[in-house]
């Protein structure tokens, strides 16, 4: 039923369609496959694939990117940051993610990180660590259904925690 799939080339209009069913900013998070036009998206696809070879610096690190299917529809999208320094860490951590907003308070999004969690685990990460943004209600109850320990709360009400992946 749901399925966490890599993002690659073949992807295609359902995709496209769920990338424009996702605000371009919202939450501290930026979805820049919004308001790409059909025509050019598969360089869209390309940039996103090519994050996977990243060097850490402080604009980007190494990503990559998953989409959640329930059954043939794309739900959302979750990224992992595979190498993080210092600085990703104590600014958002390992993972960010997004759900179409026709499809939330669904448990799509909680699906998604658990899947994503599994992944983390083949990458070979023991924990990781994940913020949800100031006010972000839904990505904090997302993030403790998966076993999030809570680690503070930063200067401007953005949450951090820690998922140990040991269990």
């Amino acid at each position: 039923m749901f399925k966490l799939r890599k993002l690659n080339m073949k992807m295609g209009k359902p995709e496209w369609e769920m990338y424009q069913d996702i605000p371009a900013k919202e939450s501290g998070a930026t979805n820049l496959g919004f308001g790409v036009p059909y025509e050019v998206f598969g360089s869209f696809l390309e940039s996103r694939l090519a994050r996977e070879f990243q060097k850490i610096s402080d604009y980007d690190t190494p990503v990559v990117t998953y989409v959640l299917y329930k059954d043939k529809t794309p739900m959302g999208f979750i990224c992992i940051r595979t190498k993080i320094n210092k600085k990703w860490k104590e600014w958002c951590g390992h993972i960010f993610y997004a759900i179409r907003k026709s499809e939330r308070s669904k448990g799509y999004g909680t699906k998604m990180l658990e899947l994503a969690l599994k992944e983390c685990r083949k990458i070979g990460f023991t924990k990781v660590f994940i913020k949800a943004s100031s006010g972000n209600i839904a990505s904090r109850r997302i993030i403790e259904k998966n076993g999030g320990e809570f680690l503070k709360t930063d200067k401007y009400g953005g949450t951090y925690y820690q998922i140990s992946l040991n269990k």
